[in-house]
């Protein structure tokens, strides 16, 4: 069996080394350290994963793909290492074909995700906040 070296512990090289791992390979994950890294993009608290991608159904695909794995993730090691919170797009003009948001709504909806509009009474209602 060869030996697989990924270098850099972030949030890419430990999903490859992870993969590679669980595919039978021998993985050596090596990183200047500290773990995490202060400075690694993946370590900020902002960080999301997010389905919302305009027309773009294969970006889309690919989160969905992204966020089943998360779930998985925290199954398998009992933690909660991804938080799901759902997301908020506002508008000041109503949605119209080509726009973003609509193209979004419209792409999330045809593949089954929950998504909703609101207009402004709507929301004060559900959010007085």
């Amino acid at each position: 069996m060869a030996k697989v070296i990924v270098v850099g512990a972030g949030i890419n090289g430990v999903t490859a080394a992870i993969e590679l791992r669980k595919r039978g390979q021998e993985v050596v994950l090596v990183d200047p350290g500290p773990l995490p890294h202060p400075l690694a993009a993946s370590t900020d608290i902002s960080k999301a994963v997010r389905a919302a991608y305009g027309a773009d159904e294969e970006y889309t695909e690919l989160a969905e793909r992204s966020i089943e794995r998360w779930r998985k993730w925290n199954r398998e090691f009992g933690t909660r290492l991804y938080h799901e919170v759902g997301v908020m797009f506002v508008r000041r003009q109503e949605m119209k074909p080509g726009d973003f948001e609509h193209e979004s709504f419209k792409t999330l909806e045809k593949r089954g995700h929950k998504v909703e509009q609101m207009n402004a009474p709507q929301l004060w209602k559900r959010f007085p906040a």
